[in-house]
């Protein structure tokens, strides 16, 4: 009688013989196991890299917005400053000016009263 029936090749009856038996699949699986942790490992480390990263990432982004922060900060004290300095400037010159011309002061400032109330009645 043919030893093959439908093209598979007849197994004795005496032992059933299971992936994990055999030599070769036992190599092929181990080989692979091995794979596995080498990729788990390769996982692990690229992971550890990636947050590593983002952690000196993160702490320079917090430099960077650090610095910006009080560099807008000096820059808006030496604006505020600068205001106040011309703001004192021009009411010390205002105040020259209304104490060399009285009368000439009083007649503006009367002049600039009319003409709001006219404008905002």
């Amino acid at each position: 009688m043919n030893d093959t029936i439908a093209g598979k090749p007849n197994i004795p009856t005496g032992a059933p013989r299971t992936p994990g038996q055999d030599p070769k699949t036992q190599a092929e699986q181990a080989n692979v196991e091995e794979q596995l942790g080498r990729l788990r490992e390769d996982v692990s480390a690229l992971s550890e890299a990636v947050r590593s990263l983002a952690t000196h990432g993160a702490e320079d982004v917090k430099r960077q917005a650090s610095a910006l922060r009080d560099d807008v900060r000096q820059r808006g004290e030496a604006y505020l400053q600068q205001a106040q300095d011309a703001a004192s400037d021009l009411e010390e010159e205002m105040s020259e000016r209304i104490r060399s011309e009285p009368i000439k002061s009083v007649l503006i400032a009367a002049g600039i009263g009319y003409l709001y109330a006219r404008i905002f009645r």
